[in-house]
């Protein structure tokens, strides 16, 4: 019997809400290390997350089961909530749009 392995990668860009400048460069690196922590939360690997004061990057390699829709709403509802949370001035903050460039590599059989 032959062995499936699939790689879902996902390219999310999405910007604060109006592309305001909220993402700070003080606070910018716990914000990129949170979302990786979201993603690994809900068994999904962050290759690289990133950005600047207006929107974010991130790649992301999840499971076969896990809809770009749902990932972009674990991404941002997840860190939405620890943005106001742990930064109290930022309460107004709000992510807008996503953007979803996804890429599936072809399965490889193993015989």
């Amino acid at each position: 019997m032959a062995n499936t392995y699939t790689s879902l990668h996902y390219h999310f860009t999405f910007s604060t809400k109006n592309r305001e400048p909220w993402i700070a460069a003080e606070i910018e690196n716990r914000v990129w290390a949170y979302i990786g922590g979201i993603a690994r939360h809900h068994r999904m690997i962050a290759l690289q997350v990133g950005g600047i004061e207006d929107h974010i990057h991130a790649l992301v390699m999840a499971p076969p089961m896990r809809s770009p829709s749902e990932i972009a709403q674990y991404l941002k509802g997840d860190s939405s909530k620890w943005i106001h949370e742990e930064f109290p001035k930022l309460r107004l903050f709000e992510w807008q749009d996503v953007t979803v460039d996804s890429r599936l590599a072809s399965p490889k059989s193993q015989m």
